[in-house]
């Protein structure tokens, strides 16, 4: 069993706090919608993204100079005030645009200095054996509370409002505090001396980049969010509308996808294989079948049975990142390199997004996802001919040593 009495807190807390942050998307939409129209929606989600895009790698050097705990529940304190102070206003009815744009703008910061230090956190709760399983059991948390959050928001949305929602993600967001609070963690040694923010930035970049298998890696997810995940987000509900019958089809599509990473976790949880990376880029071609069947014209009910490898490959790939990057560097560098390798997500596939549509417009959405599973089975290919990824082992590979200025050291 993956967990011990420290992270069965962790997990609870997380559990609690990913739940409320999967009713946001819902629910902050028709806060947008009741309080501004429709001009008021994509200002209110950039207002979120945002932050995170441009603050995510300083967010990580917060993680590896202090205490991990302590910046995660600030980042927990800072995101409970900002969504209650959205529920309240909302629920009193004194809600104005620039309310949601300034307070779900301090919701992204939280986010942005909460996940790498999440990151770097874990392995200070699990042996190192057990951190895929601990990794496989948080992805499986979150990718159960997507699919329950859907339901649970809407009803919310429908019957007390999008005010009282928020406030009880707020709610989430103080028990994920508390489980923090609640955990005892060994303190290690800080350098006395902390060079700047920027020495710190270019020492992470230049550990990503002098690592083969990790640069591979981190490159490798970029682009598959830039020129895969973001062109599909934008092409299949076009080609759902055309050819399968509209938001329907789409919904279904999505749903039969998050039950997917709910049974790629539990493959994650039972399965490690002794060469990780070569298993989780090959797993990556899953998808292929998905992508043609979809821009080809198939049934839905063949599309919908190809969907659910394509949430399945994401959660295990997912678990198998999280651990290598936790086991595999040194903790006085791991959030900064996580939030190296977060940087397609949130950066490129926003951008992804954005040029999508007119190219989806101009070509048509059949030609987007082929051009995205050309470019899939094209890199992963390269990537599986690399030395770096096919000798990556679980087990028989040591950590990388950081040099004496990568950074300082923190608690966990």
């Amino acid at each position: 069993m993956a967990s011990t009495r420290g992270f069965r807190r962790y997990f609870i807390g997380q559990a609690l706090s990913t739940f409320g942050d999967s009713l946001i998307p819902l629910t902050i939409a028709f806060a947008s919608l009741q309080v501004g129209g429709a001009g008021a929606l994509g200002l209110v989600l950039a207002a979120n993204r945002i932050p995170i895009a441009l603050l995510v790698l300083f967010g990580g050097i917060l993680g590896d100079r202090w205490d991990r705990r302590w910046v995660m529940v600030g980042a927990d304190i800072l995101r409970c005030v900002s969504q209650s102070a959205t529920g309240l206003l909302l629920v009193f009815g004194t809600a104005e645009t620039w309310h949601l744009i300034l307070l779900q703008a301090l919701a992204g910061v939280g986010t942005a200095a909460f996940v790498p230090a999440a990151n770097g956190l874990v392995p200070a709760l699990v042996p190192a054996e057990r951190l895929q399983r601990a990794n496989a059991l948080l992805g499986l948390a979150a990718n159960t509370n997507k699919v329950l959050s859907i339901s649970v928001a809407g009803v919310l949305v429908a019957t007390v409002g999008p005010g009282v929602a928020l406030l009880l993600d707020a709610g989430t967001f103080a028990a994920s505090a508390a489980s923090l609070l609640a955990l005892k963690l060994p303190k290690q040694a800080r350098e006395a001396h902390r060079p700047s923010l920027w020495h710190d930035v270019r020492a992470g970049a230049q550990l990503v980049i002098r690592t083969p298998w990790l640069r591979t890696l981190v490159v490798y997810s970029a682009l598959l969010q830039a020129l895969v995940i973001g062109p599909h987000m934008v092409a299949g509900p076009l080609l759902a509308n055309e050819r399968l019958g509209g938001a329907g089809a789409w919904a279904a599509i999505g749903v039969v996808q998050a039950i997917g990473s709910i049974a790629g976790g539990m493959v994650a949880y039972r399965w490690q294989p002794r060469r990780p990376l070569r298993a989780a880029f090959g797993l990556s071609l899953v998808m292929l079948p998905y992508l043609l069947l979809f821009a080809c014209g198939a049934p839905l009910w063949l599309v919908i049975a190809s969907a659910i490898a394509v949430g399945a490959q994401g959660a295990f790939f997912m678990a198998v990142q999280s651990t290598l990057l936790q086991s595999q560097i040194p903790s006085e560098s791991r959030s900064r390199v996580s939030a190296w390798s977060q940087l397609g997500n949130l950066v490129l596939l926003p951008a992804s997004l954005a040029v999508a549509g007119p190219v989806a417009t101009e070509l048509g959405g059949a030609a987007v996802l082929l051009t995205g599973g050309g470019w899939l089975l094209a890199s992963t290919a390269v990537a599986l001919c690399s030395a770096s990824i096919r000798s990556m082992r679980s087990t028989a590979t040591k950590p990388i040593t950081a040099s004496p200025h990568t950074g300082s050291r923190s608690s966990g």
